[in-house]
């Protein structure tokens, strides 16, 4: 058990250090400081993508019930052929 603590302290700081020298880098190629690229990411880019991934999956939600409300809808019979 105390193994697998270590283990997952090590991986928290380890991805702890790779998001924040992603940040870092990413700021210095956008001649931004780490603080504007962090905000442009974590307060306008994440929620931006949120609710781009909300809203499709409404759209896809209310059409699939259109398909299963036309799929349970009787069909109705030609009736009798000649007349």
């Amino acid at each position: 058990m105390n193994n697998l603590l270590a283990v997952g302290a090590r991986l928290v700081r380890f991805a702890f250090w790779y998001c924040t020298d992603f940040m870092v880098n990413l700021g210095n190629r956008t001649h931004t400081s780490y603080n504007e690229a962090n905000a442009w990411v974590l307060l306008l880019l994440i929620p931006g993508v949120l609710a781009l991934l909300v809203g499709v999956h409404l759209v896809q939600w209310f059409q699939l019930r259109r398909l299963a409300a036309a799929r349970r809808a009787p069909v109705s019979s030609p009736g009798p052929v000649g007349r």
